[in-house]
Formats: C-alpha cells, sequence, structure tokens
C-alpha cells in the first residue's frame, strides 16, 4: 500500500498571538472539532473525511488516529470512522451537572427586571404544569406562584406552550385546535384567567439538546399592563429568553 500523501510544501512556521501561543494549536483543534461534526451523521471513509473537510490526507489521518485513542472516535475498518463512546460518556456528564432551574434563574430574573412582571419556568406532569423556578413581580398588584404548585394545563399559557410541538388530537385535549396554528407561527403562547383580576400569560416552549420541549418559560400581568403593543414586545422577551435558556441545554448546538 502506498504511503499517505503529504501536504505538497511544508508548513510556515505558525505565527504566535498575543501571549505567545501558537495560532497552530487552535486550528488543529478547530480542524479535529470539524472531524467530530462530519462523523455526526454516521459512519465515513477517511477519504470522504479529506474531500468534506479540505485536508490533506497526512493531516485528516494524524488527527483521526489521535481521536480514536482518546475514544472521540471509534474505527471500523470497513465502515471508517464514527462517533466514539468517550463522547457518550461526556454527553451524560454534561446532562447531569445541568439543573435547569439553576440555568434558567438568571434569564428570569433579567426579564423581570426589564419588564417589571412576573416570569415562571415550568414543566409538564400529566395533566398538569408544576412550577420549578419563578422571579417576583415587581408591580403594585403581584402575580405569585410557589415554587411548586401546580396548575392544569388547559388553563395556562405554559401549558399551551409546553404541547406546542404535540400531535394534533394531543392538542385538542386541552385547547381549540384553532389555537394551534398561530401559537406555532408567533412562537408564544397566550392565556387569560376567566375570572378575579383576568392574570394575562404569555409563555415560549424550551428545548433541550434533543430539540425536544422540556419546559417551558412565562411572563404574567394584569390587562392594563398589557397593551397589544407590550404584549408583542414582552413575547419577543419571553422567545429570546427561552432561547438562551436552551442554547445553555444544548439546543442547537452542533459538536
Amino acid at each position: 500500500m502506498a504511503p499517505p500523501a503529504v501536504d505538497a510544501f511544508p508548513e510556515a512556521p505558525a505565527p504566535v498571538e498575543a501571549g505567545g501561543k501558537p495560532e497552530r494549536s487552535s486550528q488543529t483543534l478547530t480542524r479535529a472539532l470539524d472531524i467530530l461534526d462530519a462523523v455526526r451523521g454516521g459512519p465515513i471513509s477517511l477519504p470522504d473525511l479529506e474531500r468534506q473537510l479540505g485536508l490533506s490526507r497526512s493531516t485528516a489521518h494524524r488527527l483521526a488516529t489521535a481521536l480514536v485513542e482518546r475514544r472521540l472516535l471509534s474505527h471500523d475498518p470497513r465502515k471508517g470512522y464514527r462517533l466514539g463512546p468517550r463522547l457518550m460518556d461526556l454527553g451524560f456528564l454534561a446532562h447531569e451537572a445541568t439543573d435547569l432551574a439553576t440555568v434558567a434563574q438568571p434569564t428570569l430574573d433579567a426579564i423581570s427586571q426589564r419588564t417589571d412582571d412576573a416570569t415562571n419556568l415550568a414543566i409538564r406532569d400529566g395533566d398538569d404544569v408544576v412550577y420549578i423556578a419563578r422571579s417576583a413581580s415587581r408591580r403594585r398588584v403581584v402575580v405569585r406562584h410557589r415554587i411548586g404548585d401546580r396548575n392544569r394545563i388547559a388553563d395556562t399559557a405554559l401549558g399551551r406552550a409546553l404541547l406546542l410541538d404535540a400531535p394534533s388530537d394531543v392538542w385538542t385535549e386541552y385547547f381549540p385546535l384553532e389555537e394551534l396554528k398561530p401559537a406555532i407561527e408567533d412562537r408564544f403562547t397566550r392565556h387569560v384567567d376567566a375570572e378575579g383580576d383576568r392574570i394575562c400569560c404569555i409563555a415560549s416552549p424550551i428545548r433541550g439538546a434533543s430539540g425536544a420541549i422540556v419546559a417551558a418559560l412565562s411572563l404574567s400581568s394584569i390587562p392594563q399592563y398589557m397593551t397589544s403593543e407590550r404584549l408583542e414586545q414582552a413575547g419577543r422577551y419571553v422567545i429570546e429568553g427561552a432561547d438562551a435558556i436552551s442554547r445553555q441545554l444544548g439546543w442547537g448546538w452542533k459538536i
């Protein structure tokens, strides 16, 4: 078998960044991460890695071999390279280390401080939503839920947000079908209590690394503070906040 091809010209000495660290180190790391990303879709051969990433045979082989040695890749002589068991270990560790309420609390506080309204984080438990984090309203009329409180899915914007990905037959167990399409398009849901202070609530789903909805974030206020213009503005805050928490949980990230 012929030896692996080498680059036609030797590389120039790596430039040195401020602090004395060579740029080549960061380039090598970036290329290794590109290889992991390329293997996400399934086994890939060394020639395909070269073509896909624009690497020489020697560079692709050197990096892939190093990743195999660290168990970040596995190699099958017939099928090529695939993701290795160490990545699964790291994924489980990251998942266990991520506490949803702890991750979300700074975002809840930031939205409440910006709007003066109450914010809540909830998860689904059967036919209920369960509040697992909150930030209090700064207004005279206080909208308050305690951590651990429950509410029926059908009575909340949070419940609507938690079910945005559900099949239509599941959605219609709780809500009118005509509410589903606008909620998906707006990316936030709405609910107004029929009794008492007629609390207005808007909510947006939070997604985990797999893309599945794992929780929802809401903002609650009273009608006098929730004009049509402010509803749209608050909706943007809720969407941005839910997306920020989702990204911290791994949603939308590549390896």
